[in-house]
């Protein structure tokens, strides 16, 4: 991935609004390129969506579920809810422009060649895309975006999006299950042209957005659970973001943002999550068979690389800080970042479960996550040699009255809030983390950062406003109304 940032250019090459033409007819110059061949223009699409999901929206999110703090400038306004449509000018345009509208590109080019496989992955891109926009949004343009003809696209409503969100998501499937036509091979940095692996991904994001619309559509608890079965069942296939050693080429974007670029705007001084981790603090979420030690040291770092911070981000990489290899944080520049994986997928089918009031479902579920975690998950080798990690299976009398584990009510409910937290603390970075906390009507029970209420929704972008009479009116105290599924 040394040089594919650059490729975000070529992409913005082939898509000047959020409606782009089919240019297979068009004359090519070799100065001034209007196409390129799809495995290319998949490439460009992945690391803008790569951009949409670890970037802007991620760390804002985050704060917002307070994994992090903002620290300095503007990201003390952001931190305490003080935001405005400009801020969300540029990721907006990247999912449009960067990801949505290639991937339309893709799917109209490799229909007329009949490779069903890949129109499968940017019908997957798609979904991803569009499903992340209407959790975040609620109503957003979709069945009018990536069409020339509509210069100023119609906002569907959010419950729509979702349901074809989902019809995509099936199509996607059928076609990466025929393996009729040509991988995009290399240049697909996620999976490598790997059908199967990014059929498992679809069933994931399936299950994903049917837990955001289950809260008011009971039923799709159980197929959420249904499609998580099918979907990521090991971490070697997760889909992660890949990233390497050079600055505005392919650093993670987290690395990026609180090292070279903004390096004292976000650390997590007052944060839920690392203090949920830290085995010091008095909100430490461990007990007798569970120790977080490893995972805490993992994410964030107890203010000691250069800042009075009391937590940090662990943004600590062998090519700058001079650790090794397996110490490299979660944060750190070329450490992967995931977009779809088994840890939110297997804590989805938990989820789902106890929903189903399936208690012995959901506890096996929840064991088989913790039994990951006690081979070491996703934790960088040299944490689980420094620190402790443990995570022993629950069994239904610790969630019992008297038990560790229940919380003053049934065991129903204690262990649904332990899968809650665990998931909470496992999508520390990513933009889930947010949605549930939304969707879930704050069941852990986060304190606002001010006044009485966590934002529900971001802000449509000023650009959009600016250029398009359909973009729903917007007050600031919209910020705070919930979205339809969530309401």
């Amino acid at each position: 991935m040394k040089k594919l940032y650059s490729l975000i250019f070529v992409s913005s090459l082939l898509v000047v609004s959020s409606c782009t033409k089919d240019m297979d007819a068009v004359n090519v110059s070799p100065n001034s390129p209007t196409d390129a061949p799809s495995n290319l223009i998949l490439n460009g699409a992945q690391v803008s969506s790569i951009v949409l999901y670890e970037g802007d929206w991620a760390r804002l999110g985050g704060m917002w579920s307070q994994s992090f703090t903002g620290q300095d400038r503007q990201y003390i306004s952001l931190n305490n809810y003080v935001t405005t449509a400009g801020d969300y000018d540029a990721t907006w345009s990247t999912a449009y422009r960067g990801v949505i509208a290639p991937c339309k590109l893709i799917e109209r080019k490799e229909k007329a060649r009949n490779n069903r496989i890949m129109v499968g992955i940017a019908q997957v891109m798609q979904a991803q895309a569009f499903g992340t926009l209407a959790a975040l949004f609620g109503d957003i343009p979709f069945t009018e975006a990536g069409d020339d003809n509509f210069t100023t696209p119609k906002f569907d409503g959010q419950v729509s999006v979702y349901a074809n969100v989902q019809k995509l998501l099936d199509s996607a499937i059928a076609n990466l299950n025929s393996g009729v036509g040509a991988s995009p091979g290399t240049k697909d940095i996620f999976y490598g042209g790997n059908r199967a692996l990014w059929a498992k991904a679809a069933h994931s994001l399936k299950a994903r957005f049917y837990m955001h619309t289950a809260k008011n559509t009971p039923a799709d608890y159980a197929k959420a659970a249904a499609e998580a079965a099918l979907g990521i069942t090991s971490a070697s296939d997760d889909m992660m973001a890949p990233h390497g050693e050079s600055y505005n080429q392919d650093f993670n974007l987290y690395y990026s943002f609180c090292v070279y670029d903004r390096d004292s705007y976000m650390w997590a001084d007052e944060a839920v999550a690392p203090r949920l981790l830290d085995p010091s603090s008095a909100e430490y979420r461990g007990n007798s068979k569970t120790s977080e030690e490893a995972r805490f040291n993992y994410f964030y770092t107890p203010g000691a690389i250069g800042y009075s911070a009391i937590y940090e981000l662990n943004i600590l990489c062998d090519f700058d800080w001079g650790v090794p290899t397996e110490e490299n944080g979660f944060f750190g520049g070329n450490t992967a970042f995931p977009l779809v994986s088994y840890a939110e997928t297997q804590l989805i089918l938990a989820e789902a479960k106890m929903r189903q009031n399936d208690f012995s479902g959901a506890l096996s579920a929840l064991n088989d996550y913790r039994a990951f975690l006690d081979d070491g998950g996703t934790i960088g080798s040299g944490y689980l040699d420094l620190y402790e990690s443990n995570y022993e299976p629950y069994v239904s009398a610790d969630f019992e009255t008297g038990g560790e584990e229940n919380n003053g009510g049934t065991k129903e409910a204690s262990l649904l809030e332990e899968i809650l937290q665990e998931k909470y603390v496992s999508m520390v970075g990513q933009l889930e983390q947010y949605n549930d906390l939304r969707r879930t009507n704050n069941a852990l029970g986060l304190t606002p950062v001010t006044g009485s209420a966590i934002p529900q929704r971001f802000f449509y972008p000023q650009a959009e406003i600016n250029t398009n009479p359909n973009t729903p009116a917007q007050t600031p105290a919209d910020l705070f109304t919930k979205t339809p599924v969530n309401q």
